[in-house]
């Protein structure tokens, strides 16, 4: 399963000497239960491959590899692909040693690129827009807590109370109804005190970024008492369900929830981006002013679109990125200026940062001229 830790490793890789191959493929089914990646990864093939024989062709064959490189890729689908999964992404040097496949249960957009360095906008993008979450269903007696990323079950604790022991001069059916409904009680408040400590031991092992409590409302509410202030934080979501439900029926019942949580977190970031924007203050709109507080290190959190890709270059001495080609450097006048995607110069320097990124759907951010920012100072 990918990670933060993965996209800040790729991030963080130096340049080798060797051309990167970054390669995502959908691998979802069609209406016919069928993958179509292959019609994708041939035509990119024939592109490379006519492409190095026109290179080797000069006499230069720095190029040269494409055809072994595709059919590593070809033989890692065959063999180490998982069906269950509906992207993939492969990372590999041409005439390197470098390959690095990782595959996970949501869908990317087909895009091949080949660069000095790995293509890590649209991995991002598939991190950033699913959270981590707990899912935490309890009765009075018993809890199960799930470990849910990227729709997918990581992995399911359960715990069941340790009743409280019976005093030794009460023999059995020796309780009165009304003693027997307090004990109940108590016995509820040393299980529900019990979860909240195995709640805890979760948080802390697995980080979640999101909690979702389910069960009867007065068991939820109850159990709500027990929860500290910083547990109670992460909670998005509360409703009823069964203890004893089904994983997959309990994600697949989350899922529209859940969808709408990130959907409004999106309009009020967005809302506070415009409002912050009109007054001037510590925002920007645009590609140029959100990217030249990128590169002085001013953004809190970057807002771009989905799928996005917007041509720009960067200077080959000082390293500035613009947003449009031109003849020369600002900076320091350098006429060598090479072509780069400016989303994805502006994705790494925000990892890079530790920025938070957002993306949002293209149509929100037109009236931000495609890209925005929280700005630190």
């Amino acid at each position: 399963m990918i990670s933060r830790q993965d996209l800040e490793r790729l991030v963080q890789r130096p340049n080798g000497d060797s051309p990167v191959l970054s390669l995502f493929l959908d691998m979802s089914v069609d209406s016919n239960n069928k993958r179509n990646h292959g019609v994708f990864l041939n035509q990119k093939r024939a592109e490379l491959e006519d492409r190095e024989n026109r290179t080797v062709g000069t006499g230069n064959g720095s190029e040269s590899g494409y055809g072994g490189l595709f059919q590593r890729i070809h033989d890692w689908i065959e063999t180490s692909y998982e069906e269950a999964n509906r992207g993939v992404v492969i990372y590999a040097e041409v005439n390197g040693d470098w390959f690095e496949a990782l595959q996970f249960p949501v869908s990317v957009q087909n895009r091949m690129v080949v660069n000095d360095k790995p293509l890590v906008g649209p991995l991002a993008q598939v991190i950033t827009s699913y959270q981590h979450v707990g899912v935490i269903l309890l009765d009075r007696e018993h809890v199960r807590i799930l470990s849910v990323y990227l729709g997918t079950l990581l992995d399911e604790l359960q715990f069941r109370g340790d009743p409280l022991p019976v005093p030794s001069n009460v023999k059995a059916g020796g309780y009165s109804q009304m003693r027997f409904q307090r004990r109940k009680r108590e016995e509820m408040k040393h299980f529900f005190k019990d979860f909240a400590e195995e709640v805890d031991h979760f948080i802390q092992r697995y980080h979640p970024a999101e909690l979702v409590l389910l069960g009867t409302d007065e068991n939820v509410g109850r159990f709500r008492e027990y929860l500290p202030e910083q547990t109670l934080a992460k909670v998005v979501y509360t409703g009823a369900a069964p203890v004893d439900a089904p994983a997959s029926e309990v994600m697949a019942r989350l899922e529209p929830y859940l969808r709408t949580e990130h959907e409004r977190h999106d309009g009020e970031l967005l809302a506070q981006v415009r409002d912050r924007a009109k007054h001037d203050y510590l925002a920007t709109e645009g590609f140029q002013a959100t990217l030249s507080a990128l590169q002085e290190g001013r953004v809190d959190t970057l807002v771009v679109a989905r799928d996005g890709e917007h041509e720009g270059v960067r200077c080959s001495q000082c390293g500035f990125v613009f947003v449009r080609p031109m003849a020369r450097c600002l900076y320091d006048g350098n006429e060598s200026l090479e072509p780069v995607d400016v989303m994805e110069e502006m994705v790494r320097l925000a990892q890079q940062q530790g920025a938070e990124i957002q993306f949002s759907d293209p149509a929100q951010l037109a009236d931000l001229h495609g890209a925005a920012a929280l700005l630190r100072y």
